[in-house]
Parts: structure tokens; C-alpha cells; sequence
């Protein structure tokens, strides 16, 4: 057959679930010459594909966790060096060891800079690009707290400890201190003495022995997806003094967290006068919808905060100063609950102090942004995809600059950016761009020798008609070794969010060679509601949540039958995360071509969701009602309204400290499945939250769904049943 195809194909965009405020690469030569690639493509000629190196072997989920994951770019100021941490982790210790690496960007050897057993990272370069300052736990440090080493090597100084973590930091102009964040205990903070220090230090000591353990409440927003608002803390920034160590408190009249999530989102002037701050204006008991404001707070300790966006309902952040110290570019909503609503780009005038929108036609989703040369860069999803776009500064002249994957982590200074790119095939690694000539290089090969041992499959995005007749876009992951005359089973991956993109990029998670390796060919779709196919796309399933995506997941599979006449329809499984959790439990109550389901996190009872974190505010607006008001219209689109048709066996698990999607949902689903019959089984994490984030427990989930599939499609697993210390059932 011919087909058109797009050389680029997408991270982990299994969850999200609302609060939009607060994948998939191609990888090989063959894949990546242009933004679309004409092949003639019969269904055995996939086989040759894969006939390279005898030696390579298949991909587990062990070798997920061999991966080095980069993150924290920075440019040094003179453009000629990046800082990056360097992330490893150790399955049979269950932890990671971060280090900051130092990456020459004309090309050369990257340098390790700190070597400590630890947790390194938040690198910032002084001005003079002499010193780097970074947050980092070490030995008997209780909690995270600022160091700063110099560039040419040597140890690390311990610069301040204070009873809750540092992190943030932003070095002043002169070099003398820098800027930070932190937490604190309002009634006992005082001025940050010797002696508030200490009080914190034993309130906090009592907090952690005492035996009575209640949490109490009477706000409305009392947790925030694994941890709970109950404990009367509050966010502070905070200027370090390098030489005395001591502090001043630039907020000292706010009195809880900036954002509930915990996120600090601030950026310094290049002056160092004030800084622009993002902080969640509703206040306790947060009965209204949650409104993030930019404040300018001044760096004299005066402890001034000005609201400059307190013209919008919605959501400002992403703060950014002009090089020119006189405006700020950020991202604005303008809807208070996640519809799925384009992000735009916005101007606040410091002197005339107005708000102005920069890409109020551009349909794209804008943060991050990096000024340089005159010009806006910036990353932004687009059609499965996230390029580097540049703009000039007023939002017109947009142009795509590097389309391939997924970049991310934009560091631009002095006639340099650096980047961070991936995609399905190849984790992140440091690129760099010359923003005259456009010319990209890799700088960093941190997983090549992993990666190049792995036999990973043909990946291609593909385009079919979906629901209400739109094209539709979604990704193709082959098996390795694919062979068209052979048969193959198929797994649909159902992503989540739902306002999230399936992205050409490498998922820690999810990982779609991952599933592909037992030998599935999977697809992944961004189906109705998925961002970065414009705002009308986003918001087409709003109180009509399983409709569309549904029918966009049916069509897909139909497609690729008539494409591969060996995928065998008799052995198709259905699987997803977060709102793809509320589509497997939704496709188990409209379908029954699945064979088996797999529903992780999943929103499969209403009632039940209505005591998550924060999903509760938009609930009317998203869901078609709320249990009082309008609850035909709510139930219509509860997975659990159309339980009398469940008959296909599925796998559910949870996390325990799950709060985005209470884990109640899956014990109700299951408990709902073993009453009528179905073949069911229950997979619960008492210390994971919404997502699985240690390594052994990532380990035996992917086992746990790998012989799930295994019973009812078949395929092999790669990996025997993973044996640790502790845990238990069957």
C-alpha cells in the first residue's frame, strides 16, 4: 500500500486528569530526513526492517530503569558550556543518585561535576560563570539545602540548611546571594532566626513522632495528589546571603503554599530588583476555583507582593522577564477548570501596567518562553509532535525552527541554545541549536551503548478518519522482528489527561517499546480531547467524555486490520492510565471487541472521584453535572452506569496515595467486576501514588500486565516473575 507518512512519532502522556494550569520518536536515519516521507509499504515489508544486529536483544522493564534521565538545563553565560543532571537508578537499592554534569557545547567529552551519592540538581551559573549553585541532600543533611561549587572542580560548600528543603535558586546580579524557595511554619517562622529556626525544627520533630495522627479539615481543596494541605505550612521565597549564610524573607505576609501542588514558578529581573512570582490568589477554604496570579515581589525584603494579573479568573504562570527588565511574557488561561483550552501568550507592561495578548490567533499552547536575538523561542505540542518554534517578540512571524520529537528545556545565552530531544525510540538526550543557520547537533550519548543493544520495533504515525469524520492521528509501534506473514495480536493503548498528547517521546513509564516487546504491535491515539490539535479538538468531548474517543480507539483498530490482515481481531486488549483508566472501564461497558482490558488509575465511578484532590471544581463544566445538581447528566457519562454490560476480564490497579484518582475507584470497579463474574484481578501499592514511580514496583506492575495480556492474547513476557523483598498475593 502507499502510504503518506509522518517521519516524527511521541512523553508519558498517560495522566493528568484537569488541572492543566497548576512518547513517541522515531529514532532511526531511515525515519527522520523530512516532516513527511512517501513509502511504498506492503505489509511483509516490514520484515527486513529489523534484520539488522543478530546481537541485539529485546527490551524489558529492568532495562527502563537502566536509562539516565536527563533534566535541569543551563546554559553558562558566556554559551559555551551546559550544566544537566544526570539521573541513575539502582533497582535492588529502590533509589537514584542525581549528579551534575558539565557538557562543552562546540562539542567534546561531557565532565562530571559533583560526584556525591546524592541528589544533585537545580544547577544555576553565577554571572561570572565561575561557580554553580545547586540543591542537593547529603550525608546528614535532614532535608535539601543550597551548595555551590566552582566550575573548575573541587568540593562542593554547604552554604544553608533550613528545617524544610531549599530549591529554586537564581543567582542576584553581584554574584553575593541568590534567591530561593522554601517552606516554612507561619506562627513560629518570626524573622528567621537561630531561635525560629529551632522552634520549627522541634514542631516539625513533633509532627513526624506523634501518635496521634488525624488529619482535620473543614476547606473544601484539604489534598493535593499525594500529599495533604492540612499541616499549616507555608511557601517562602528567600534571599541566601553566600558569605554570612543567613536569609531574608522576601514574602514574609504569606501565610500558605504558593501553589497546592507545591510547585515554585517564579523568575528573577535582570536587574535583580523584583521578582515575578506565580501564587494561587483564592484563599482558604478554596471554595472558589483555583486562580494562579503573577506577583512582583520586590528583592529589598520590603515584603510587597502586586498582583499584575488580577484582571483574569484563570489561570497566569510562567513568568518571564524581557531582557530589558520593563515586561514580562507568561502563559494565561482564561477558563478556571481544565477544558482543554489553548494557553496563550500574554505581555504585562510593568511601567503602564496593562496585560496585552502576543498569539491570541495562534492555536498552540506557549510556555517556556527564552528570549534571544530579538526573537521568542519556545517548544509547543503540534500535531503529536513538540518542535521549537521562534516568533518575533510582538507574537507574529511564527516558524517551526526543529521539528523532530519532542524537545523540551529550552537554555539560550550569548548566541547559543541548548536543548533537551527525544522520542519513542531514543531517551533524552542534549542538543544544541545555532539560532542563525538553524543547524542542530546532538551533544550528549548518555544511553547509546544501552540503547543500541536494545531490538526495538518500527515506529510510524499514521492518520485515519475518526469520529464526527475528523482525521485522526495515532501511533504505530511494531514488535521486533515483525513479520508480516506471521499473526500478532494487538494492544491499544488508551492515553490519559484527558487534555494531554500522545508525544513522539521515550516514556519512563509507559513505555511503548515496553509493551510491544512481548510481541504486540500497539497503537497509541491521540484521539478527540487531545491537546496540540487545536483548542476545538480539546474541547469536543467536554460533558460528552467517552463518546468520541471511543469511537476515535474503534475506528483506529478497524484501520489497522485492513492495513495488517495478520494483527488476529480475536486477540485485541485494551489498556490505559488516569482519564485512559476511564476508558478502558467506559470501553468495557460500550464494547465488547477487547479480549481483555487493562484500567490503571482509572475515573471509573463518579461518586467515588468526587473526593479527588482538585478534579471536583470543574466537575459541572467537564463531566455534565454533579451529584445535586444535574445528575442524569453526570451519570451519563459514569463508566459505572453501564456496568450490566461488563464481561470483559480486566486487570486493575491502583496506588494507595493516589488523591488525583482516588484509589477507591479501582477496589469499587473490581469489587463491582467479582460480584458479576468477570475475570478480574486487583493490583494495589500502599506508597505509590498516581503514578508508579519506584523501580521494583514498576517492575512487577509491568510483569503483572505483560501476563495479564499474556492469558488472553498471548505473546511472551519478557521478564519471569520478579522476586523482592516483601510483597504478596498470587
Amino acid at each position: 500500500m502507499l502510504l503518506l507518512m509522518p517521519i516524527t512519532l511521541t512523553p508519558d502522556p498517560m495522566n493528568s486528569l484537569f488541572p492543566q494550569q497548576d512518547g513517541i520518536t522515531i529514532g532511526s536515519p531511515l525515519r527522520r530526513t523530512s516532516l513527511f516521507v512517501v513509502v511504498t509499504l506492503l505489509v511483509g515489508a516490514y520484515t527486513n526492517l529489523h534484520a539488522q544486529g543478530t546481537a541485539k536483544r529485546v527490551m524489558t522493564p529492568q532495562d527502563v530503569w537502566a536509562v539516565k534521565r536527563l533534566s535541569n538545563v543551563e546554559l553558562s553565560p558566556d554559551g559555551r558550556s551546559a550544566a544537566v543532571v544526570v539521573q541513575e537508578w539502582n533497582i535492588d537499592k529502590n533509589k537514584s543518585t542525581s549528579n551534575i554534569w558539565l557538557v562543552p557545547v562546540a562539542g567534546g567529552e561531557p565532565r562530571r561535576l559533583t560526584t556525591a551519592q546524592a541528589a544533585d540538581g537545580s544547577p544555576v551559573w553565577s554571572p561570572d560563570g565561575t561557580r554553580i549553585a545547586f540543591v542537593s541532600k547529603r550525608g546528614e543533611d535532614k532535608v535539601a539545602g543550597l551548595y555551590v561549587i566552582r566550575t573548575d572542580g573541587g568540593e562542593a560548600e554547604k552554604i544553608l540548611e533550613l528545617p524544610f528543603a531549599l530549591s529554586n535558586p537564581k543567582w542576584m546580579p553581584d554574584g553575593k546571594s541568590v534567591i530561593m524557595a522554601t517552606t516554612c511554619i507561619p506562627l513560629l517562622v518570626g524573622n528567621w532566626t537561630k531561635e525560629n529556626i529551632a522552634a520549627m525544627e522541634k514542631e516539625i520533630k513533633r509532627r513526624t513522632d506523634a501518635k496521634m495522627t488525624a488529619k482535620v479539615t473543614e476547606d473544601r481543596h484539604y489534598r493535593f495528589f499525594d500529599h495533604w494541605l492540612t499541616d499549616t505550612v507555608a511557601s517562602r521565597l528567600v534571599r541566601v546571603y553566600l558569605t554570612t549564610k543567613e536569609c531574608m524573607d522576601l514574602t514574609p505576609k504569606w501565610d500558605r503554599l504558593f501553589q497546592s501542588s507545591g510547585t515554585v514558578d517564579f523568575d528573577l529581573s535582570p536587574d535583580g530588583s523584583q521578582v515575578a512570582l506565580v501564587a494561587n490568589t483564592t484563599p482558604p477554604p478554596y471554595s472558589g476555583f483555583p486562580n494562579n496570579d503573577v506577583y512582583l515581589v520586590p528583592t529589598d525584603g520590603s515584603g510587597t507582593m502586586r498582583n499584575v494579573t488580577a484582571d483574569n479568573p484563570g489561570g497566569d504562570s510562567d513568568p518571564t522577564f524581557a531582557p530589558d527588565g520593563r515586561s514580562i511574557v507568561f502563559t494565561r488561561y482564561t477558563i478556571p477548570y481544565g477544558s482543554g483550552e489553548v494557553g496563550k501568550l500574554w505581555r504585562h507592561d510593568i511601567a503602564a501596567a496593562t496585560n496585552k495578548p502576543i498569539t491570541e490567533k495562534i492555536d498552540l499552547t506557549i510556555s517556556g518562553v527564552e528570549h534571544h536575538g530579538g526573537m521568542l523561542w519556545f517548544a509547543a505540542e503540534d500535531k503529536g509532535v513538540v518542535p521549537i518554534f521562534k516568533m518575533k517578540a510582538d507574537g507574529t512571524g511564527l516558524a517551526p525552527v526543529y521539528t523532530e520529537g519532542t524537545s523540551s528545556e529550552l537554555s539560550a545565552k550569548s548566541g547559543r541554545i541548548v536543548f533537551l530531544n527525544d522520542n519513542i525510540s531514543r531517551p533524552n538526550e542534549l542538543f544544541t541549536l545555532d539560532p542563525k543557520s538553524g543547524r542542530v547537533s546532538q551533544l550528549t550519548h548518555f544511553n547509546h551503548a544501552l540503547m543500541d543493544q536494545l531490538d526495538l520495533g518500527v515506529v510510524e504515525s499514521y492518520l485515519f478518519e475518526g469520529a464526527a469524520g475528523d482525521t485522526v492521528q495515532g501511533w504505530l509501534i511494531l514488535p521486533p522482528g515483525f513479520d508480516g506473514t506471521k499473526s500478532y495480536p494487538l494492544v491499544q493503548l488508551m492515553h490519559g489527561g484527558p487534555h494531554t498528547m500522545v508525544r513522539d517521546s521515550w516514556s519512563p513509564r509507559w513505555n511503548a517499546h515496553a509493551f510491544a516487546a512481548p510481541g504486540y504491535v500497539v497503537t497509541w491515539v491521540n484521539r478527540h480531547g487531545s491537546t496540540g490539535f487545536g483548542q476545538k479538538f480539546a474541547q469536543s468531548i467536554l460533558n460528552e467524555w467517552g463518546v468520541k474517543p471511543l469511537d476515535d480507539i474503534l475506528r483506529s483498530t478497524d484501520h489497522l486490520l485492513g492495513r495488517f490482515p495478520n494483527i488476529d481481531r480475536k486477540r485485541m486488549a485494551a489498556a490505559g492510565a488516569s482519564y485512559g483508566g476511564y476508558m478502558a472501564a467506559w470501553a468495557a461497558g460500550h464494547t465488547d471487541r477487547f479480549a481483555c482490558i487493562v484500567d490503571h488509575a482509572g475515573v471509573n465511578d463518579f461518586i467515588t472521584q468526587y473526593g479527588a484532590d482538585i478534579t471536583t471544581y470543574g466537575f459541572t463544566q467537564v463531566l455534565g453535572g454533579t451529584p445535586w445538581e444535574n445528575p442524569d447528566g453526570m451519570q451519563k457519562n459514569n463508566p459505572m452506569t453501564y456496568a450490566k454490560n461488563f464481561k470483559t476480564p480486566m486487570l486493575i490497579t491502583h496506588g494507595e496515595l493516589d488523591y488525583r484518582v482516588p484509589d477507591g475507584n479501582g477496589m469499587a470497579l473490581y469489587a463491582v467486576l467479582q460480584a458479576m463474574g468477570v475475570p478480574s484481578r486487583l493490583v494495589i501499592f500502599p506508597n505509590e501514588n498516581h503514578w508508579i514511580l519506584s523501580p521494583q514496583n514498576s517492575i512487577h506492575w509491568n510483569w503483572e500486565v505483560q501476563n495479564w495480556l499474556a492469558r488472553y492474547i498471548g505473546g511472551t513476557p519478557t521478564l519471569p516473575k520478579p522476586v523482592f523483598e516483601g510483597g504478596g498475593g498470587k
